[in-house]
């Protein structure tokens, strides 16, 4: 009902326009009939059910079509609510760490850390090691090299 009174100006605009087809304004007719024909049947119906109730039984109507319709709107929010606040307690589960967890993590920080450090450590010990062969020739040139060309 709410519905063809909302499009019934613009379906009117759009045939003297001529902006629709005749067929589309023939099937908006049909359905406007159709519709005011069910209004004036429930009228009659709720005459017969209480008389003088034709009057308000639309308003009664609307009232409770809003009321359902606030109702529904009202659950899909708290349902969106409780959704968002599962993932914010998840995500805050998921970023809160024991005192276990965080001395564990320094712990593992730390044997890491020593590691690389034994390992730097054996590094250098290689290089001093062959180090040493190595700085007898950094001066030049071997003994006796210029010797055996002399001769």
């Amino acid at each position: 009902v709410t519905h063809i009174r909302k499009e019934s100006p613009g379906m009117n605009k759009l045939y003297s326009q001529s902006m629709c087809s005749i067929k589309q304004w023939k099937s908006y007719q049909a359905a406007e009939a159709l519709i005011s024909q069910e209004v004036e049947d429930v009228r009659a119906e709720a005459d017969e059910i209480e008389p003088g109730w034709s009057g308000a039984i639309w308003r009664q109507a609307m009232q409770y079509h809003n009321m359902l319709k606030n109702r529904n709107e009202m659950e899909m929010k708290q349902r969106e609510e409780a959704a968002k606040e599962a993932a914010r307690k998840k995500l805050e589960e998921e970023n809160r760490k024991t005192p276990e967890q965080i001395q564990k993590e320094k712990e593992e920080a730390a044997e890491k850390a020593a590691q690389e450090l034994i390992q730097m450590e054996e590094r250098e010990k290689k290089k001093n090691s062959t180090g040493s062969k190595d700085k007898a020739f950094k001066g030049g040139m071997k003994k006796g090299f210029l010797e055996s060309k002399k001769k």
